[in-house]
C-alpha cells in the first residue's frame, strides 16, 4: 500500500476514536445565543473557523511578486 493511504486511514481511525471518547453533551454560550452540543462537534467546528480564518487571512495578504528567472 502507499504510504500516503496508510497515513489517511490512520488519521481516521484517530478521528472515529477522538469522536467515540468525546459524546458528551457540553454548552455553548455566544453572545445572546446558547445551545447545547458534544464536544466533538464543537472542537470540530473550531477547528473548521480556524481554517477558513487562516486560509482567507493568506488569501487576502500581501502577495509576493515572481522574479524573473535568472539567464545564463
Amino acid at each position: 500500500m502507499n504510504i500516503k493511504i496508510i497515513g489517511i486511514i490512520l488519521l481516521l481511525v484517530v478521528l472515529v476514536i477522538f469522536a467515540i471518547q468525546n459524546t458528551t453533551t457540553v454548552p455553548i454560550k455566544f453572545l445572546v445565543w446558547e445551545f447545547q452540543t458534544t464536544s466533538v462537534i464543537s472542537i470540530l467546528v473550531s477547528f473548521l473557523i480556524g481554517l477558513v480564518t487562516g486560509w482567507l487571512i493568506s488569501w487576502i495578504g500581501p502577495k509576493k511578486k515572481k522574479s524573473p528567472a535568472p539567464t545564463l
